[in-house]
């Protein structure tokens, strides 16, 4: 049986917990709150929405373990927009107070039960107290995924931008020294190491993790949807699109960069989806935002859609394990642009159904929208073989990839 803790509950995690579920190999699920449709507080207003997204009907009630103390409040002040409350490492109800407090209460959880798994699955940066009580115990295996590759690897990379790019520093996410040693005692401690991407397999890889211990699994993507008109029309603007947070760590400036310089020479339509990490503070990317169409967010359906009507999506990361965007996008037939630090680079056959850069080069992103913008022929080729190279990940093997990781089959 196995023990699963995550703060949330994102796509990856519901994957894999269905999948235990599935074949009875679930021991408990710990998270911040976990529901199931019928519950009263997803009819409540402001958080009912975010509630909704916080259930998980495929998974046995009884398995299921809330603790909402700090992550109900974050919700609720980031929903009337009191961001000093939730900011990152210093707010009382920021993001490492929910980890740390969701850990603590699973590792007590795991002292008190008298059925003890015989596995635990945590993720980087949100399970040291998970597995320390579970290494106390002893004759417990410890699973870890780490979701964002190295973070060391990703801190290098982000203080690197503070001195090249200070512009835009309020939209540099502020990873502390305490994630950077809390996720370095979680690899020590792991007894398999779980990512998604051969970047992030390499970033481990180079501070020190031996490679053995490390197995990829690519996260999954939808089904591949078929258009009605794959061609593109002689004469159209290229449809551009950028999904994530606006940040620094995906290389948010780049983006607006290459935009700027391949405007000079074809006529772009653009779309942006994302929260502003720097809610506001960055003057820089409010000026971007301004000369483009703008959703600081979006359910998981209208992103599709986006992506459904888009040419081609632009994700210039400078450190990302993964990305599961670039995966929904050749589902929709859409071209993709991504940096080689981009995990889900993997996905991209460089010239068949999109590009990958070099981090920071957004003359390699501009030469290449312009490129696409003006050869329609190719642009159809990509938008065609994009398709027909999705599908080939879904969340079921994904899920299936990382029980044969954990539990020692071939």
């Amino acid at each position: 049986m196995i023990l699963v803790a995550h703060p949330v509950g994102n796509q990856n995690v519901r994957a894999l917990l269905h999948a235990l579920n599935q074949r009875r190999l679930l021991h408990s699920f710990h998270t911040s709150l976990a529901l199931h449709k019928d519950s009263v507080l997803c009819r409540l207003p402001v958080v009912g929405k975010e509630c909704l997204r916080r259930t998980f009907d495929q998974v046995d009630g009884a398995l299921l373990h809330s603790y909402p103390r700090y992550d109900l409040p974050r919700v609720l002040c980031d929903k009337l927009k009191w961001y000093r409350l939730t900011q990152r490492n210093t707010g009382i109800f920021c993001p490492e107070k929910v980890y740390s407090h969701i850990d603590q209460a699973s590792a007590n959880f795991l002292y008190r039960t008298p059925r003890k798994p015989g596995q635990v699955y945590g993720y980087d940066g949100k399970c040291l107290g998970l597995f320390s009580a579970a290494r106390d115990m002893g004759g417990i295996a410890l699973n870890y995924e780490a979701a964002f590759g190295s973070i060391a690897y990703a801190c290098r990379e982000l203080d690197h931008e503070r001195e090249a790019n200070p512009a835009w520093r309020a939209s540099i996410p502020n990873l502390s020294d305490d994630t950077v040693g809390r996720q370095t005692a979680e690899l020590a401690l792991a007894d398999r190491i779980i990512v998604a991407s051969t970047f992030a397999k390499r970033t481990l890889a180079e501070h020190g993790i031996a490679p053995d211990k490390i197995a990829v699994t690519p996260y999954g993507a939808p089904a591949p949807r078929v258009r009605h008109e794959v061609n593109v029309r002689p004469g159209a603007r290229l449809k551009v699109i950028y999904v994530g947070a606006l940040t620094q760590q995906k290389g948010i400036s780049y983006f607006f960069d290459a935009l700027t310089l391949a405007a000079g020479s074809v006529a772009l339509d653009v779309t942006v989806i994302g929260g502003d990490y720097a809610n506001g503070r960055n003057q820089a990317l409010n000026t971007e935002l301004k000369k483009y169409q703008w959703f600081s967010s979006a359910s998981h359906e209208e992103v599709l859609r986006h992506l459904l009507a888009a040419d081609v999506l632009v994700l210039p990361s400078l450190a990302e394990a993964f990305g599961l965007v670039v995966g929904e996008a050749l589902a929709m037939g859409t071209a993709v642009i991504v940096s080689h630090n981009c995990g889900a680079a993997d996905l991209v056959v460089d010239g068949v159904n999109g590009y990958v850069v070099p981090i920071r080069s957004a003359d390699s992103i501009a030469a290449h929208l312009v490129e696409l913008a003006e050869d329609k022929e190719k642009l159809t080729a990509f938008k065609r073989n994009a398709v027909l190279s999705a599908g080939g990940t879904t969340w079921e093997r994904y899920a299936t990839e990382v029980m044969d990781a954990i539990l020692g089959q071939p």
